[in-house]
């Protein structure tokens, strides 16, 4: 079928349109538990993953060049709807989109089955709010080889349009849990025989510490406010990345880095 031949979605009315354009906001892609992936390797990817894919939509304009990517998704089931070139405009998150966008279930991962492995290492996120510095670090999670992100109440979307985007496709292989009752997650914790290292400026030298836990939490906290105190107090301990030069900090996803590659070098075994 050429391109010609399809039937082309051309007002934002539309249902679907309209229930694409409202997982733009938080509070509906929780209640719904869905998410939007885009661009052409994204989409590609979340087909080759585990996580439900509801719909794709691709816009017209980009057909000739997306019609291998549409007789994947309909050999796979997966339902594919065009439309017009201004109306993917208004459900894009880009400035140049590539035309295609894909709807996705949100992963219910659990912290159970996490807290149960015999080696393990968490990375939990405590306030951070740039979308980008989420992506990121999920995404350096997945090349370390991480089991998982634990983000505490108050960061921010890890499943909005730009953090998915950073993930660059991790956001399908790395388990995100979401915490509210951060007390009961670091007594979890405790009683399940993590190590829990909090990023801190008062704590020891990230390379000097001896590290090598089976299971290691690392908490790393926003730029502005650090970790709560809280987890300070209930952290086993605290670790920071020494500064030789003028700069006060890092960027959070950079540290994050840094931090997350230390503890993975200092003898991780994460090849169950």
């Amino acid at each position: 079928m050429g391109k010609n031949d399809l039937p082309v979605i051309t007002s934002m009315g539309n249902s679907t349109i309209k229930y694409v354009k409202s997982l733009h906001l938080r509070k509906n892609r929780e209640q719904e538990g869905r998410f939007i992936v885009e661009g052409i390797k994204m989409v590609r990817e979340a087909m080759a993953s585990e996580i439900k894919t509801d719909c794709i939509i691709m816009s017209e304009d980009g057909m000739d060049a997306m019609q291998g990517l549409r007789n994947e998704a309909e050999q796979k089931g997966i339902r594919v709807l065009t439309v017009s070139g201004k109306v993917f405009g208004e459900i894009s998150d880009t400035q140049t989109p590539q035309g295609v966008l894909a709807v996705m279930e949100i992963p219910g991962h659990s912290l159970d089955p996490l807290l149960k492995r015999e080696n393990c290492f968490l990375v939990v996120l405590d306030g951070i709010q740039d979308p980008g510095n989420m992506g990121t670090i999920i995404r350096t999670i997945d090349a370390a080889g991480g089991s998982g992100a634990v983000l505490l109440k108050g960061c921010t979307d890890p499943f909005s349009m730009k953090a998915v985007r950073s993930t660059m496709g991790s956001i399908y292989r790395v388990p995100v849990v979401m915490i509210d009752d951060r007390q009961h997650f670091l007594s979890s914790l405790s009683e399940s025989g993590f190590c829990i290292a909090a990023s801190h400026l008062k704590g020891q030298n990230i390379f000097k510490w001896a590290g090598g836990h089976g299971k290691t939490a690392l908490v790393v906290g926003s730029e502005a406010h650090g970790v709560a105190r809280d987890i300070e107090e209930r952290a086993d301990v605290l670790v920071k990345i020494p500064m030789a030069g003028g700069a006060e900090s890092l960027n959070a996803s950079v540290a994050a880095g840094i931090l997350i590659y230390e503890i993975f070098r200092k003898g991780m075994n994460l090849d169950e």
